[in-house]
């Protein structure tokens, strides 16, 4: 082999290297992303279940319970 060629096949060796690296990188980079999307999805999940059951309560409450008028203070 002759110089060029060895010179070539390091550069090529060390292009592949840094673009390797630059894919670990982007690839972590979207685990992350990806973390913090599940916490946000797991948080809408949770009030969506806390507001299905305020709304069920309300709905079982104005149900099941007789509505008494308010009393007036002094009596």
């Amino acid at each position: 082999m002759d110089p060029s060629s060895v010179l070539l096949a390091l550069e090529e060796q060390k292009k592949w290297r840094e673009r390797r690296k630059r894919i670990r990188e982007r690839i972590r980079q979207l685990e992350r992303r990806r973390a913090v999307l599940r916490q946000e999805l797991d948080a809408v999940r949770n009030r969506i279940m806390e507001f299905g059951r305020t709304l069920l309560d309300q709905r079982l409450g104005s149900q099941t319970m007789p509505v008494f008028p308010p009393i007036a203070p002094g009596r």
